[in-house]
């Protein structure tokens, strides 16, 4: 999952959201606007967390982080997770409540191409423009955070 194995369409710009350090939860729901602009289907997620089984979290960050671990193809050490999960709301909603232990995420399309991809609190994402302006008026509070990139 490092940056040079992730392929990304050549057919739609690429854009990077740098969200406000106050707020872990816009880069969410930018992502979120993100899935639904894009015209690919977003199938599964690729994730890497700073929690494992030795962390002590309780509650919906415990329920949340024993969901995802219950994917065959995820592995829960001591300190950290790592794995990838088809990507539904229940998964979603998972991640969501994890935000905070999210290291990094990368969504991709059926074709195993990526659709975005979220590390050191920044994310990155393909989309075609029109869609972008659509993510942008979702986000219209952070709009000027989305920049395209080369």
């Amino acid at each position: 999952m490092d940056q040079q194995s992730v392929a990304w369409p050549s057919a739609e710009p690429g854009y990077r959201f740098r969200p406000p350090a106050t707020d872990e939860r816009v880069a969410l729901d930018v992502l979120a606007a993100v899935l639904d602009g894009t015209p690919r289907r977003a199938e599964r997620v690729s994730i890497r967390l700073t929690i494992g089984r030795r962390t002590d979290i309780l509650g919906q960050r415990r329920e949340a982080l024993e969901s995802l671990s219950g994917h065959d193809d995820v592995t829960v050490h001591d300190d950290h997770t790592i794995g990838t999960v088809p990507l539904t709301g229940e998964t979603f909603d998972g991640l969501v409540r994890l935000r905070e232990d999210i290291d990094r995420a990368v969504v991709f399309d059926p074709d195993g191409v990526a659709i975005a991809d979220r590390r050191d609190g920044i994310l990155r994402f393909a989309l075609p423009a029109d869609a972008v302006e659509l993510v942008r008026e979702s986000a219209a509070t952070v709009a000027d955070r989305i920049e395209r990139v080369e």
